[in-house]
């Protein structure tokens, strides 16, 4: 499993997100920031 955070200006929403390709969720919990965590076999950003 691998995490981080990314600093987007075009990450302007605020919530979660799933990508089953991928196998990451992207969480937003203040706009522009994102924290990710990938599964194992899973896509970094």
């Amino acid at each position: 499993m691998k995490a981080g955070v990314l600093f987007r200006l075009g990450s302007a929403w605020i919530g979660a997100h799933w990508s089953p390709y991928n196998r990451r969720w992207c969480i937003n919990l203040l706009p522009f920031v994102t924290v990710w965590v990938s599964l194992p076999g899973g896509r970094r950003p």
